[in-house]
């Protein structure tokens, strides 16, 4: 049995310390706040809650491997749905109701809009490269440049960036759908990989889902999972240190004591003395808007893309609440109304977060400087018993590249011995 100590109670924290105490090692989670979950739980203003990060999933095996390995099924824990799917919004007025999940539903969705369908044989063209990342990247922890052979180059061709992908798409509005994803995450069209676009093959794989509660649910039923499983939850402490001896690790200093660890997942934001910080710069989160419109104000799909220049991203919080997610300093409600929705009127309540009101709150990623910048990241080939995994790590933020992550932590730890 090995001390097992996790830095930070967000996803991250929650899922690596479940999945290590169901192989039986001695868990303790420490966490800076007051409670478990983190981002999870949302953005409250005066008992109001928005979720800054769109709060649904891809890859539901993901989820149900979490809850299957650490006690009992997802599906006698919480229920998970599958999405209709996202609305896009063209400038020339065109509206895509892009189902999600579904290949044949897909085509016979862009055709109908679009007159042809170039969308499905080119997102088809993924196929290989997920196979290669899933299988090299996240259903393993990645050892980094060792792994990155003739064959993963070949598949992957790393050197292309998105910006290339411009150029496969004929028609404007699918190369948009491409690219503004990557602009509204801060990214630079000419340094992000284009590798990274395989993200719309997992989407038409796997649909997207969302949990019963959404995502303050899953933060509920995760706790619920570490109190099963006697995990140690220390609440209101801050880790800031590591103790290597010959680079291994064998403690971590907190703002009260030194606990004695066999192996470290670092899931906070926050870096740890004495490793050296990556090199990679931080991503620059887009503003929030966050709205309360009325009962009369019009329908709307639960996920919007509005492809402006810059684009707006919207989706529902449910009771009237949505959030907004834009890059631009004109005001997003005015925006929006040059693509045929105005929402203006039905404005019951407003709070506007700035980027700088959003790096406060925790890790939003790092930017993409060519396709080298996925070997820089932490949580890439582990060593010492130190493994990282969270917003701030390999192989990204997204709630399911988070769970692939801890359960490649897992099973790179390994059951304790009986």
């Amino acid at each position: 049995m090995a001390n097992v100590v996790v830095v930070g109670g967000g996803f991250a924290g929650l899922t690596a310390a479940a999945r290590l105490a169901k192989l039986r090692h001695d868990v303790t989670l420490v966490e800076a706040g007051d409670r478990l979950g983190g981002r999870l739980h949302g953005h409250t203003v005066n008992g109001a809650t928005w979720q800054l990060d769109l709060d649904t999933v891809t890859l539901p095996g993901v989820f149900r491997d979490l809850f299957r390995k650490s006690g009992r099924p997802l599906e006698r824990v919480l229920e998970l749905t599958k999405t209709d799917g996202r609305r896009h919004v063209f400038r020339d007025g065109t509206i895509l109701d892009l189902p999600l999940g579904n290949r044949g539903d897909q085509h016979e969705a862009v055709t109908a809009a679009l007159g042809t369908d170039e969308w499905s044989p080119w997102v088809d063209r993924f196929a290989e490269p997920w196979d290669v990342i899933r299988r090299s990247a996240l259903d393993e922890v990645f050892p980094g440049r060792a792994a990155v052979d003739r064959a993963m180059r070949k598949a992957l061709k790393p050197r292309r960036t998105i910006r290339a992908l411009d150029k496969e798409l004929a028609d404007e509005r699918l190369a948009k759908i491409v690219l503004d994803p990557v602009r509204l995450a801060g990214q630079d069209w000419r340094a992000t990989p284009a590798f990274t676009a395989v993200v719309h093959y997992v989407e038409r794989s796997f649909g997207r889902w969302r949990f019963e509660g959404g995502s303050p649910g899953l933060a509920g039923a995760l706790e619920k999972r570490l109190a099963e499983r006697r995990v140690t939850v220390e609440l209101g402490e801050s880790a800031h240190e590591l103790v290597l001896a010959g680079g291994q690790v064998t403690g971590v200093v907190t703002d009260r004591r030194t606990l004695p660890a066999d192996v470290v997942v670092w899931a906070a934001p926050t870096w740890p003395a004495p490793l050296p910080a990556p090199r990679a710069l931080p991503v620059i989160p887009a503003s929030r808007t966050l709205v309360t419109l009325s009962p009369d104000a019009p329908p709307l799909p639960d996920e919007v893309l509005v492809h402006t220049n810059p684009p707006i991203r919207l989706w529902s919080n449910g009771g009237g609440r949505w959030t907004l997610e834009h890059r631009s300093g004109e005001d997003p409600l005015r925006a929006l109304v040059r693509a045929g929705i105005d929402l203006r009127p039905f404005v019951t309540d407003r709070i506007d977060l700035a980027p700088r009101d959003l790096v406060v709150l925790g890790h939003w990623g790092w930017a993409w400087n060519t396709w080298t910048t996925a070997l820089d990241l932490p949580g890439v080939a582990p060593s010492g018993g130190v493994y990282f995994a969270g917003a701030h790590a390999h192989p990204g933020g997204t709630l399911e590249a988070i769970g692939m992550a801890t359960a490649a932590i897992a099973a790179d730890v390994g059951p304790a011995p009986r």
